[in-house]
């Protein structure tokens, strides 16, 4: 195995993650440019702006009670999703043929016990339930929500923490997800970081490994950041009871021969 390098997950020092961090922006601005937009399509840089700005604030703990994500929202968070990471021709469609109201409810159930019982693991069981909502998506869902303790199941933040740094290979299950977790707190605890952030930084980092944006190239500022950054606890996820503990939320669903939901 490859020894750890500086700016590995378990090696990575705070004043690096937060340059790192940094050039979040402007990489995702590089990225969205590139792809460009179709009219009347939203660029890559405004559904960002959306995930990590709009929803987080509509959606976070602090507005528990007091709004509920709808099947429009959902769909704008898959945009989102399928244009930062791997898009998958038919997601959308699924998706938007869900009925509206059992969106809403399946989200509202979903995030109610989450919030009473901090059981990630639940939440996403309950998310599944939808059609074209499989673990990764149900884990966006859910990070908007709560932005500080739980991570998007992205494939980034996956190689950077699970795979130190490698592309390896990923079936999107909730087994990947709950180690994807453990590490995720084990680093939000280390330095002090929300998950949230940790997401952007293993994007860049994985969008450098990669060579495909000359953005998240940029040499590294060694001058720690002026803002310093609160210390969060995660909550621990809560697994459901299974034989072994092996059996997945996501096995109850059907999925579609078309395509793979995550």
């Amino acid at each position: 195995m490859a020894k750890p390098t500086p700016l590995s997950a378990a090696k990575i020092s705070l004043s690096a993650f937060n340059e790192v961090l940094r050039r979040y922006p402007a990489c995702i601005q590089a990225i969205s440019q590139d792809k460009g937009a179709k009219p009347g399509q939203k660029t890559l840089a405004e559904l960002d702006e959306y995930r990590y700005d709009e929803a987080v604030r509509a959606f976070g703990p602090e507005k528990a009670g007091t709004k509920s994500m709808g099947i429009d929202e959902v769909k704008t968070l898959v945009e989102w999703k399928l244009r930062h990471g791997k898009f998958r021709p038919t997601l959308m469609k699924l998706v938007s043929s869900n009925d509206p109201d059992l969106v809403q409810t399946t989200v509202q159930d979903a995030i109610k016990l989450y919030r009473d019982k901090s059981d990630i693991s639940g939440a996403l069981g309950i998310l599944t339930k939808l059609k074209g909502i499989g673990p990764a998506t149900a884990s966006l869902l859910l990070a908007v929500h709560d932005s500080d303790h739980v991570i998007f199941f992205a494939d980034e933040a996956f190689y950077w923490l699970c795979g130190d740094g490698n592309k390896v290979p990923l079936k999107y299950n909730v087994k990947e997800y709950d180690s994807l977790c453990d590490k995720s707190r084990a680093l939000s605890q280390r330095l002090g970081v929300k998950a949230i952030d940790i997401e952007r930084v293993a994007f860049v980092l994985m969008q450098q490994e990669s060579g495909d944006v000359a953005a998240a190239s940029a040499t590294l500022d060694p001058t720690p950041p002026v803002s310093s950054v609160a210390k969060v606890t995660p909550p621990k996820i809560k697994r459901k009871a299974t034989d072994g503990d092996t059996k997945e939320p996501e096995q109850s669903v059907r999925r579609s021969k078309r395509t793979r939901r995550t």
